[in-house]
């Protein structure tokens, strides 16, 4: 059984973690384009075009970057 609410907040807000590139600012917002299509999100962090960024639960957060190369 689950409650209305959480059933709800599922539906608008998936909990997976989305990954995408911003393509467009407008102050706090930002709008990421992803696999699935554009979508707007907050940030917390001063983002710019261009950078590769996660969303989990609508906040946009800089992706992580890989720190060591491996010659393959």
């Amino acid at each position: 059984m689950s409650f209305p609410l959480n059933e709800l907040t599922r539906l608008i807000v998936p909990n997976r973690a989305v990954l995408g590139v911003v393509v467009g600012l407008k102050g706090n917002r930002v709008r990421v384009a992803t696999e699935q299509g554009a979508v707007m999100a907050q940030s917390l962090d001063s983002l710019t075009q261009g950078e590769r960024v996660v969303i989990r639960n609508g906040i946009a957060t800089r992706a992580p970057v890989a720190r060591l190369r491996f010659p393959v």
